[in-house]
């Protein structure tokens, strides 16, 4: 009997029809997967237009009619993909990880993966209508004290006041504006702000931490991308301890005004080894870790603590170097516990290597 499934996929949730199997196997009919999937049927295979791959599906099993309709094995063809397919245990939800061929195209031309995504007044966003324009695409969270930077980049905006430059000022926040918003109103921040409840961007990037900064050119080129990202330095007061302690620094958002104002010099170039060292969320296992918090964000949302949790552990364990998944996975509980989770984990992490940093070092230089 046929039933109806979610499937999570390029950070959309779809309801489609599916019919019921004794293995753990993800038909999708064929009227529905475009929507649900992105993957359109045609003569020459299972084809993704985004990234213009078309998969044959020459091997007997892909397809199959049913119920008359023609069906497609995603399961199947996901694992050709090596793409990520998970599912619940009852196999009504199903999460797909991002196609590895995105991150490696990525990689390879070093050109800034497109999204759409709606700002924070509902207007949708796309990456390439800012072509033309000069864009830093900057990331935070309100468990990181990177959120008083959306302030300050709002000052660095008006300071420059330049009409082919644009930032893009993302909370990575899966709460939502109920905590993400009231920062970009008290800012009265006039540049682009996307509260980013599903992470998509730090996905189609890799990043693992905010503030994670790119800069793209008028082409669409990613020029430089840097963890520790912040607009300004700050000091604030440890309430817990009682001790003052200072965060950020200036060198990142100096260098942007430079290459906004003077553009790509020899001393602001990064080279296409670190440009790609700086995509950190690279492996199998990253990305199966990103379609595993993808469903355990879900689960969050209905409300669905227990399966929540179990999901996001996964995800934890699988990519123990992502610090979006760790903290974001933490604040669930309140941000008390994510700071006391986030100070265990670092200082292990720091006991275990003394070299350990929690960012990648910025490659710039700290005066200018």
């Amino acid at each position: 009997m046929d039933k109806v499934i979610t499937v999570l996929a390029n950070d959309n949730t779809t309801e489609v029809t599916a019919f019921s199997t004794k293995d753990n196997t993800l038909w999708i009919r064929e009227d529905e997967l475009k929507a649900a999937t992105g993957f359109e049927l045609k003569e020459s295979g299972a084809c993704y237009d985004p990234l213009n791959i078309c998969i044959p599906l020459l091997e007997e099993g892909f397809t199959q009619i049913q119920s008359g309709y023609k069906w497609l094995d995603m399961s199947r063809l996901s694992q050709k993909l090596t793409q990520a397919c998970i599912s619940n245990e009852d196999q009504t939800v199903w999460s797909l990880g991002l196609i590895p061929e995105a991150r490696k195209a990525m990689l390879a031309s070093s050109i800034a993966p497109d999204f759409e995504i709606e700002d924070m007044n509902g207007t949708t966003i796309r990456l390439s209508d800012f072509r033309g324009k000069k864009v830093l695409l900057v990331t935070w969270a309100t468990w990181c004290g990177c959120r008083f930077d959306v302030k300050k980049w709002q000052e660095f905006y008006e300071e420059l006041n330049d009409p082919n430059f644009e930032i893009i000022c993302v909370a990575e926040d899966s709460q939502g504006a109920a905590v993400a918003k009231e920062w970009f109103v008290n800012a009265k921040a006039t540049y682009t702000c996307i509260i980013d409840t599903t992470h998509k961007i730090s996905t189609l990037f890799g990043w693992v931490n905010v503030p994670t900064g790119a800069w793209i050119d008028e082409t669409g080129t990613i020029v430089r991308v840097n963890e520790n990202a912040y607009a300004a330095e700050y000091e604030i007061v440890d309430e817990v301890r009682s001790t003052k302690f200072k965060f950020g620094n200036y060198t990142f958002a100096n260098a942007t005004k430079e290459w906004v104002r003077n553009g790509l010099n020899d001393e602001l170039k990064q080279t296409k080894e670190k440009l790609s060292a700086n995509t950190r969320s690279t492996s199998t296992d990253d990305l199966l870790a990103d379609a595993y918090f993808k469903m355990g964000l879900y689960f969050q949302d209905k409300q669905a603590e227990e399966m929540a949790k179990k999901y996001l552990k996964i995800a934890q364990d699988l990519a123990p170097d992502n610090w979006n998944i760790h903290r974001q996975s933490w604040t669930f509980n309140g941000t008390a516990y994510a700071t006391q989770q986030w100070r265990e984990r670092t200082k292990a992490k720091y006991l275990n290597d003394r070299s350990w940093k929690y960012y990648e070092p910025l490659d710039l230089v700290t005066e200018r």
